[in-house]
C-alpha cells in the first residue's frame, strides 16, 4: 500500500456517504435473510451455499474490484468491504469469515496475477457466486511462521507438480478453486515461496478431513492434501516475478481491517443482545438494566465497540487512500479482536445463567469472538508487526 501515490481524488464526505447508503443496504439483507438462520447453520456446522450464492447474485463479492473484471468498482472499496464484513458477522461470524475470504484473499491473488483466461474462467465467476474461493497458506507445521513451509513445487515440462498438505483452510471443502503458497526453492526461505492456482478438480488434489471447531462452526475449515498435482505455467501466479508471496504478502496486509471489521460486527451483535435482555429480564421487583452493576457494564461495553469501529474505520480509510497502513492494520486488528472478546464476555455476564444456554445466542457470540484474535495472525504475531515498525 505504501509504494502507491495517496490519492488526489479522496473525499471524506464521499466516502461517508458511500459509505452510508452501501451499509443501508448489507444491513438489511442480514436483518432479513442471515440473522434468521444463523442459529441453524451454527447448529448444523453447515455451509450454506443458497445465502453464498445470493450475495453473489447482489454483487458484494466484487466489492474490491474494477468493472472491467466483473466488479463493482466502488470509490471506497476497503471501507465498503469492512462494513460487508462487519454487518454480516453481526449476523453470523461464520458465514461471515467465508465471505471475507471469497471477496478478498482469494479472489485478489487471481485479479492481480492473473492472466485474461484465469479472469473468465476462475475470477469471473467467482465474483458472482458461481465458484468459491480459497487460499491455502498454514500447515500443520507452519503456522505463522511461513518460511518453514514444506508443501514443494517442483517444475516439470509446461509447469510444476505440487506435493504437500495444508490445515486450517476457509472454504476448503467447498471451493473449486484455491490459491495455495508453495516452496520452490526451501533454501531461500520466504525468498522462496510462490503462489499456484489449483482447479480441485485437478487429479492428486483431495481434501483430507473437514475440520470439526468449537467457534465460527458454519465457516467450512478444512485440511487439503496435494500429492503430484500438476499446475501448468499459466496457473503460476507470479506474472514473471519469482517469489511472488512477497508481493501478496504486502497487500494481505488490508485483511487485517477485514478481521478487525469481523470482530466489530459480533461484538455489536453481542452488546444488543445484552441490551436487549437487560431491559426485558426481571429480578427484585425491576429491569436488570435498572441496577447500576448492569448499566456500567453495557457502557463498558459501547466503549470498547467505539473504540473498536475508530481504529478500524480509520485504516480502512488509509487504505482507500493508498496510504501506509501496516501498523494500523496491525493494531485495529488487536483492538477490535481483543476488544470485542471482552465486550462478548461482559454480554455473558449479563445473561447470567442463561447465558450458558444454548437457546440464547450470547454463547454463539462468544464462541466466535475467538476466531478475529487468532484468524489472519494472533495479537502477539500483530504486536510483533507494529514493534518492528517502531523500530525495536
Amino acid at each position: 500500500m505504501s509504494s502507491a501515490p495517496l490519492r488526489t481524488d479522496f473525499s471524506r464526505d464521499e466516502l461517508e456517504a458511500e459509505a452510508n447508503e452501501f451499509r443501508h443496504h448489507i444491513a438489511r439483507w442480514v436483518d432479513e435473510r442471515l440473522c434468521p438462520q444463523a442459529e441453524a447453520l451454527d447448529n448444523a456446522n453447515d455451509f450454506s451455499h443458497e445465502l453464498f450464492k445470493e450475495l453473489g447474485d447482489l454483487g458484494y463479492y466484487g466489492i474490491m474490484y474494477p468493472e472491467t473484471v466483473g466488479g463493482s468498482g466502488l470509490k471506497y472499496p476497503f471501507t465498503c468491504f469492512s462494513i460487508l464484513c462487519e454487518e454480516l458477522a453481526r449476523g453470523s461470524m461464520s458465514f461471515a469469515a467465508g465471505v471475507c475470504m471469497q471477496g478478498s484473499t482469494a479472489t485478489h491473488t487471481v485479479f492481480q496475477w492473473g492472466n485474461e483466461n484465469l479472469h473468465n474462467k476462475y475470477l469471473k465467476p467467482a465474483l458472482l457466486g458461481e465458484k468459491i474461493a480459497a487460499f491455502a497458506i498454514t500447515e500443520p507445521n507452519s503456522g505463522s511462521d511461513a518460511a518453514s513451509l514444506l508443501t514443494r513445487a517442483t517444475r516439470t515440462e509446461g509447469g510444476f507438480f505440487l506435493n504437500g498438505s495444508k490445515i486450517f483452510t476457509t472454504n476448503g471443502t467447498v471451493a473449486d478453486f484455491i490459491t495455495v503458497v508453495a516452496t520452490t526453492n526451501p533454501t531461500q526461505g520466504l525468498k522462496g515461496l510462490d503462489l499456484f492456482l489449483v482447479d480441485t478438480n485437478t487429479p492428486g488434489f483431495s481434501v483430507g478431513r473437514k475440520l470439526d471447531k468449537f467457534s465460527v462452526r458454519s465457516s467450512d475449515t478444512a485440511e487439503l492434501v496435494f500429492e503430484n498435482v500438476f499446475v501448468p505455467d499459466e496457473c503460476y501466479l507470479n506474472n514473471g516475478v519469482p517469489s511472488s508471496f512477497l508481493n501478496a504478502y504486502k497487500s494481505l496486509t488490508v485483511d487485517r481491517i477485514f478481521t478487525a471489521a469481523l470482530a466489530l460486527g459480533g461484538g455489536r451483535a453481542a452488546y444488543d443482545s445484552a441490551l436487549r435482555y437487560a431491559k426485558e429480564r426481571e429480578q427484585f421487583g425491576q429491569p436488570i438494566s435498572k441496577f447500576q452493576a448492569i448499566q456500567f457494564r453495557l457502557v463498558d461495553m459501547l466503549a470498547k465497540l467505539e473504540q473498536s469501529r475508530l481504529y478500524t474505520y480509520h485504516a480502512a480509510a488509509l487504505a482507500d487512500q493508498n496510504a501506509s497502513i501496516t501498523t494500523e492494520a496491525a493494531l485495529a486488528k488487536i483492538v477490535a479482536a481483543e476488544g470485542c472478546h471482552e465486550v462478548c464476555e461482559m454480554a455473558m455476564s449479563v445473561y447470567g445463567g442463561y447465558g450458558l444456554m444454548n437457546e440464547y445466542p450470547v454463547q454463539r457470540f462468544l464462541r466466535d469472538s475467538y476466531f478475529p484474535m487468532i484468524g489472519g495472525g494472533t495479537g502477539d504475531i500483530m504486536r510483533h508487526i507494529v514493534s518492528r515498525q517502531l523500530g525495536l
